[in-house]
């Protein structure tokens, strides 16, 4: 069953707000059967709303619209859908009590203008739907088989009517295939060689009604292989014997078959393990820390990071000895082993990684050098040396994902060689 995303708002034409809301939107309606098979991105003149819905609905029967519901003169939507499905616009009670309590538990004055979000489509083939997180309420339009949800854009709030109201309407509305895919992570490689590892066997995929693609993002590759059927057994066991399969071909390449992200391998690494893990950031500023907390349950293996941006600061708080910085610079692998053994010990870890670098940009041919330090139990230290390009934001997020994959391969390191003593 077919899906179409339609985001509006000259925001995000301009590239004053990025739009994450459709690739939330589609993890989710594919974990649900539906399939994402087009998305639009908006201005708010009502125009290109009509224009959008009519072009969508010759394709889809499902169309999810996000974005201009709000109460000032420059949120079009709600009109122009009640315009487009001939219905009027009713004030709705019990949603303009919802809104004043809102703003009662909030202690907001409540405005006249507010009151225009309780004035709702009503009409044949339309629903509300209730929005407590805000009050922009979500509204169902449904003609001739066809279904359209208006939601609010804010993400919070479109997560919330999505999750409660809009993926279980429509999976009692419409009939759907079971969609499944596993994921490959693949560190080390790009994805034109990985691709000439699995070479006629990629090809061999279609005809087994299995669908490959390469996801490339900075340092790694998600091979994703997914498949669609009536069979939902039949589905599972096809697509789990071709992640077998590609992962031989692949071999050292692979880090996970089970996590699609490295942070999410290295939380599961650590709890399993019953241990914890600080980080030490110079050029990466935060990122990894930021990265792993975005992890649920993060406070049970993540003690805790330090941003030693600074010389200064990585002589005072981590103890990297003058001589050392003044000898080696702070961009080297002994202040990088310095910083990873120090955060580890102050915060009372069991790991620790650490990142230096030059992020840049600039034209000096220090910039895109990094170092990247993990210690562990032992006080041992695990140090690599990259050498990037000169984009800032690229050399940070390389960063992370570089830091991310070297503390969790010495982590399975480190679980590999204890069930062998154990053994």
């Amino acid at each position: 069953m077919n899906v179409e995303i339609i985001t509006v708002g000259d925001e995000l034409l301009l590239g004053q707000t990025t739009d994450t809301n459709s690739a939330w939107m589609g993890l989710e309606l594919a974990r649900n059967g539906f399939a994402v098979s087009h998305k639009a991105a908006i201005s708010d003149e009502p125009q290109a709303l009509r224009d959008a819905l009519d072009a969508a609905l010759a394709r889809c029967q499902i169309v999810l619209v996000t974005g201009g519901l709000g109460p000032t003169l420059d949120d079009r939507t709600k009109p122009t859908l009640a315009e487009y499905f001939g219905v009027p616009l009713k004030l709705h009670e019990p949603t303009l009590n919802a809104v004043r309590a809102y703003f009662d538990r909030r202690g907001l004055p409540f405005l006249e203008v507010n009151r225009l979000q309780a004035e709702l489509p009503d009409g044949p083939g339309t629903a509300i739907l209730p929005n407590p997180l805000g009050t922009a309420q979500g509204m169902w339009f449904e003609r001739g088989g066809a279904v359209v949800v208006s939601m609010p854009g804010v993400p919070h709030e479109m997560k919330g009517l999505m999750t409660d109201e809009v993926i279980p309407r429509l999976m009692e509305r419409f009939e759907r295939p079971f969609r499944y895919h596993r994921t490959l992570l693949c560190f080390g490689r790009g994805e034109s060689y990985l691709s000439q590892l699995l070479g006629d066997w990629e090809t061999g995929l279609a005809d087994r009604g299995v669908g490959l693609a390469y996801l490339p993002s900075f340092g790694q590759v998600r091979v994703r292989l997914s498949a669609v059927g009536s069979d939902e057994a039949a589905v599972r066991t096809l697509v789990d014997g071709c992640v077998e399969e590609a992962a031989v071909l692949l071999a050292s390449h692979v880090a996970s078959t089970r996590f699609e992200h490295a942070a999410e391998g290295v939380a599961a690494a650590l709890e399993e393990a019953g241990l914890q893990l600080a980080v030490a950031e110079s050029f990466t500023g935060g990122a990894i820390a930021s990265t792993l907390t975005h992890v649920p349950g993060a406070s049970r293996w993540f003690r805790g990071g330090l941003v030693a941006y600074t010389e200064a600061v990585k002589e005072s708080q981590l103890g990297v000895p003058a001589a050392m910085l003044a000898e080696h610079t702070a961009v080297s692998a002994p202040v990088a082993e310095a910083m990873a053994r120090a955060v580890r010990e102050r915060l009372g870890a069991d790991w620790a990684v650490a990142t230096t670098g030059y992020a840049g940009p600039g034209s000096e041919p220090e910039v895109g050098t990094a170092f990247i330090s993990v210690a562990g139990p032992t006080g041992a230290t695990t140090t690599k040396e990259f050498h990037w390009g000169r984009s800032r934001e690229v050399n940070i997020q390389r960063g992370v994902t570089e830091a991310l994959h070297l503390i969790w391969s010495q982590l399975r390191q480190a679980n590999e060689d204890c069930q062998k003593k154990v053994v």
